[in-house]
């Protein structure tokens, strides 16, 4: 009974994964679908672009909401092996994101969600990977070399190993976050040709 409501579980995050609000308020507003403007993404950044920031900010928390959210009900209802369904939740929500079962499967890189996920399994270090990330962002911007700023959310992330070794984080999450930034890095070179 608890592996079918586990299985059940994963099922639903991959489904409300799949529900892209920057696909659905560009519909709304301007009658068209975002992966055909912009840089085509259906994220924060490319919404921001079309729509104004106010849309960019509500796609964000919304995107970043569902990777938390659903990665973070497994303990709030003390689900069996809560655990490994978190992680395997927070996996589905990602994939749900980029490869979306209401959008013919075309979806974005997940960056929002996969944030999401790791802010409930590994919410310390995610901190730090952010502090990190937007402090190179500054540093590349003052250096006015905004074509890298992809270079500071790819270094950023490569902290995020150590320092799960240095607070001791159980391996099952540590296996989880290594699945989730492969699939990133994976995933972003799919889709801009470069991880940077």
């Amino acid at each position: 009974m608890a592996i079918t409501l586990n299985i059940f579980y994963i099922l639903i995050a991959y489904l409300i994964g799949s529900f892209s609000p920057a696909y659905t308020f560009t519909y709304l507003v301007k009658k068209t679908d975002i992966r055909k403007l912009g840089d085509k993404n259906p994220g924060t950044l490319n919404t921001s672009k079309i729509l104004g920031m106010k849309w960019g900010i509500a796609v964000g928390i919304i995107d970043v909401g569902k990777g938390f959210l659903l990665t973070l009900l497994p303990f709030v209802f003390k689900m069996p092996d809560a655990v490994d369904v978190a992680i395997l939740a927070g996996i589905a929500v990602v994939v749900g994101h980029s490869f979306p079962i209401y959008y013919k499967f075309k979806g974005g890189m997940g960056i929002a969600s996969t944030i999401g996920v790791l802010g409930v399994i590994c919410w310390r270090e995610t901190i730090w990977v952010l502090i990190i990330w937007f402090a190179l962002l500054i540093l590349i911007i003052l250096s006015k070399k905004k074509r890298k700023k992809g270079i500071a959310q790819f270094i950023a992330f490569l902290f995020l190993f150590p320092f799960e070794l240095f607070y001791h984080e159980n391996i099952h999450i540590i296996a989880g976050s290594l699945v989730l930034l492969t699939y990133f890095y994976i995933r972003r070179y799919a889709l801009r040709k470069t991880i940077f």
